[in-house]
């Protein structure tokens, strides 16, 4: 986040609030959030800052509102709304004062660097573009079980840091903005995420807003798919992006697009360990002699669905295993050169599954660290 210095000549702002918030370093307003509103709060007298919270010696971020003015209903009730959602994903509203002399609001200040900032200094793998919008979805999950959507969610309202991830400006920004979306806020929540989830997995941005990454290419009018755009994406993480991205759910498209939802999909993304299986590990499985040990598919479910072939059984692309937010980690897999596609046959495959248990041996996505 790009801060500068206050100004060492006679401020123009008190440099402390409420007897213990102690103003630091103003904060460039385009940093906190993408596209044009940033120019119009500060056009409109409002201001961001850090500061520090002298009676619990901790750094917070100041939403300074403009004097003499009367607040917004609309903001009241987007800090009240934001108030009663907790988890330490989601930037905490730590207190307000709305006297009209100096109306300012305080949250929690929010270290790492953005999403946009982060895809403009690399790409991810694809396994760890989709554990990081996973776990916001997850996050955001939580907020709309409270009755809190974002609805102004761009790519600088996600940061990251060493201890995870923190999103900014729930209710907040949309509230400050004036603006709400032509759609259903839950739906359109989920399509930034979608949106988020392209920008990572290929560079570019497929929204209509202006930022700092370049546009996503485009044929006869429609986004091209992250695959299309970026090799080594797998073939059920493009599915889902680009699902998502139309507004459909990733497994079912009658199903109402949600953050949950979203966050199951991404999840619920495996791939094959690549162990080899020992044969009396086989014995009554009904998949001896089909080819299958060794490579990784016995039972996975990808041998003879047509998976097999695109990506998501090859291990080329990067696609180590993901620890899933809240859970302990998986063990590593033991990667092994795995037998060459063509000599499996699908059809004994099916065979081999109908007459037989299945034995499974796939792991989650993980970011290799």
């Amino acid at each position: 986040m790009t801060v500068v210095e206050a100004d060492r000549s006679p401020p123009l702002v008190e440099t402390r609030l409420g007897g213990r918030f102690r103003l630091d370093e103003r904060i460039n307003v385009g940093d906190q959030i993408s596209g044009t509103c940033g120019a119009s709060w500060e056009a409109g007298g409002l201001s961001l800052w850090k500061a520090t919270d002298e009676l619990l010696g901790r750094p917070v971020t100041i939403y300074l509102l403009p004097a003499g003015r009367p607040v917004s209903p609309d903001l009241v009730a987007a800090v009240l709304a934001a108030a009663k959602v907790s988890d330490p994903r989601l930037a905490t509203i730590y207190d307000t004062d709305f006297s009209a002399d100096r109306p300012y609001l305080v949250s929690e200040w929010a270290t790492g660097m953005n999403l946009e900032d982060l895809v403009l200094s690399g790409l991810p793998t694809p396994a760890l573009a989709a554990a990081m919008i996973a776990d916001a979805a997850d996050a955001l999950a939580v907020a709309h079980q409270a009755g809190r959507p974002h609805l102004r969610l761009t790519p600088r309202s996600l940061r990251w840091d060493s201890t995870g991830l923190k999103i900014t400006g729930l209710g907040l920004d949309a509230a400050l903005c004036g603006s709400r979306p032509d759609e259903d806020p839950m739906l359109a929540d989920t399509r930034a995420l979608a949106r988020m989830l392209y920008a990572l997995l290929t560079g570019c941005w497929p929204g209509e807003e202006a930022t700092a990454l370049p546009p996503a290419p485009r044929y006869k009018g429609r986004v091209c798919t992250p695959r299309q755009v970026r090799a080594g994406v797998p073939a059920l993480l493009d599915a889902i992006t680009y699902q998502a991205l139309r507004g459909h759910a990733p497994d079912a498209p009658t199903r109402p697009l949600t953050p949950a939802a979203l966050a199951m999909a991404l999840h619920g993304v495996q791939r094959p360990s690549l162990r080899l299986v020992d044969p009396p590990e086989l014995a009554g499985t009904g998949l001896a002699g089909t080819g299958l040990a060794g490579t990784g598919l016995a039972g996975t479910g990808l041998a003879g669905t047509g998976l097999a072939g695109t990506g998501l059984a090859e291990s080329a692309d990067g696609l180590d295993p993901i620890r899933r937010p809240g859970h302990a980690a998986w063990p590593w897999a033991e990667r092994v050169q795995a037998l060459p596609r063509e000599s499996v046959s699908r059809r004994r495959a099916r065979h081999a599954r109908a007459r037989g248990g299945l034995l499974h041996h796939t792991t989650l996505l993980r970011s290799a660290v």
